[in-house]
């Protein structure tokens, strides 16, 4: 049978159904909750996320590691909050989920 790029979109659709019917997305979304309700928490959070985004997709010759290192040094004290370290942990958990389906589905394309 040939798809056509409507089937896939409905397919698509019926699988971020799936997904947010996960624990992973359940326990991530609310966290996300948690923290939102303290909005300077929130927002220091979002910065440390970015800045880290940023310094994981460095170019490669970039030694990252003091920098990564520099970055958890000066984020420390929001690191231990436990609301923030619950956050990271079911955001990791949940994206992992995420990369884990991505690589399954590359690895099905024969790519």
């Amino acid at each position: 049978m040939l798809y056509t790029e409507a089937d896939l979109v409905r397919r698509i659709d019926e699988f971020s159904g799936m997904v947010r019917n996960t624990q992973e997305y359940k326990d991530y979304m609310h966290m996300v909750e948690v923290l939102q309700r303290k909005p300077e928490l929130y927002e220091e959070v979002m910065v440390f996320r970015r800045d880290n985004y940023i310094l994981q997709h460095a170019p490669e010759h970039e030694d990252i590691y003091d920098r990564v290192e520099e970055l958890r040094k000066r984020n420390a004290d929001l690191l231990d909050t436990p609301e923030v370290y619950d956050f990271l942990m079911t955001e990791w958990t949940f994206f992992h989920m995420i990369q884990t389906l991505f690589d399954r589905l590359m690895n099905e394309m024969d790519l």
